[in-house]
């Protein structure tokens, strides 16, 4: 009697075990949950309007690091959701690091916490508030390569099309 599993060889087709194939079907679905790659951590303020200048940078880093896995602070306009865009059209896994409203005022400065001790490989940052210059400082004091984009250095905003047919 044949135990565990085989895969398939010249004359044999593969025989999996159940076991087997349910810790591999959960292994699958956990790493949906837990993407596995070096982390870039992403921080921007919410009046942030030039996609193309965030585009160009992190389409850089990704030929570098090309397993890598974004993660952002998880702000729904502005920087991050410029971010996020870039991820999901670059097929990037990328992780949300919500807020934990019961800190109040601290939140976003234990959230930047949180990020740095997962080693970030690299991280960019868009000048936003306070929050943004405390990721800053950490992610310099854990000796993370920074790219800083400043509010004044992007592109001027363009005027909304009108809907007009």
């Amino acid at each position: 009697t044949v135990r565990g599993s085989r895969v398939s060889s010249k004359l044999t087709a593969s025989m999996i075990d159940g076991a087997d194939y349910l810790a591999a079907r959960a292994a699958k679905k956990r790493e949906e949950h837990n993407p596995t790659g070096p982390v870039v951590a992403f921080s921007g303020g919410m009046e942030w309007h030039d996609h193309e200048q965030l585009f160009e940078r992190l389409d850089q880093i990704k030929r570098r690091i090309p397993s890598m896995v974004l993660m952002t602070t998880a702000m729904n306009k502005g920087a991050d959701a410029i971010a996020a865009a870039w991820a999901s059209s670059r097929d990037v896994k990328l992780v949300r690091m919500m807020l934990e409203r019961r800190h109040g005022n601290k939140a976003g400065f234990l959230r930047n916490d949180r990020i740095a001790s997962l080693r970030p490989v690299e991280a960019v940052v868009c000048e936003g508030s306070g929050v943004q210059i405390d990721f800053a400082r950490k992610m310099r004091t854990a000796g993370v390569p920074l790219h800083v984009f400043r509010r004044n250095e992007q592109a001027p905003m363009q005027p909304a099309r009108s809907r007009r047919a």
